[in-house]
């Protein structure tokens, strides 16, 4: 039964999470520490609970929609990052003068990054206590 995501889906979300994670990390300090909260969701997105979760036939159909939706949040929150990314591309490039990265930082800060973070942090949060509560039933 297919309800939307599967195996090939959970390696695009942990690939584009990757991609965005090595642009992160090359930030400046500001914005450097959400590359920790994608990588976490990376980590927890191409882990095997997540494809065993994936390819179990007895999950119920509650369960494969609320999995649906937190992988679709997970998903919508890296590409908003990736959008950003695009955007201010230059963020974090050394061959850029230090004024432009200046102004990158200036602009970063009103595109209200804390709410893309906050949205991160809970699709991950969310993804693991679904992984963490299916491991809890299949081995109990």
């Amino acid at each position: 039964m297919s309800f939307g995501y599967g195996i090939g889906d959970i390696i695009a979300i942990s690939k584009l999470a990757l991609d965005v994670y090595n642009v992160y990390k090359d930030a400046p300090d500001d914005f450097r520490n959400i590359s920790d909260e994608i990588k976490s969701l990376h980590i927890i997105v191409d882990s095997d609970s997540l494809k065993a979760k994936l390819q179990d036939p007895n999950l119920a159909l509650s369960e494969r929609e609320g999995l649906r939706e937190i992988l679709q949040g997970c998903s919508h929150v890296l590409k908003d990052l990736d959008d950003l990314l695009i955007k201010y591309k230059g963020l974090g490039s050394s061959s850029e003068g230090s004024s432009s990265r200046a102004l990158d930082r200036l602009k970063w800060g009103q595109e209200d990054i804390a709410k893309l973070r906050a949205r991160l942090t809970c699709n991950t949060t969310l993804l693991n206590a679904f992984i963490t509560r299916y491991a809890c039933v299949v081995y109990n």
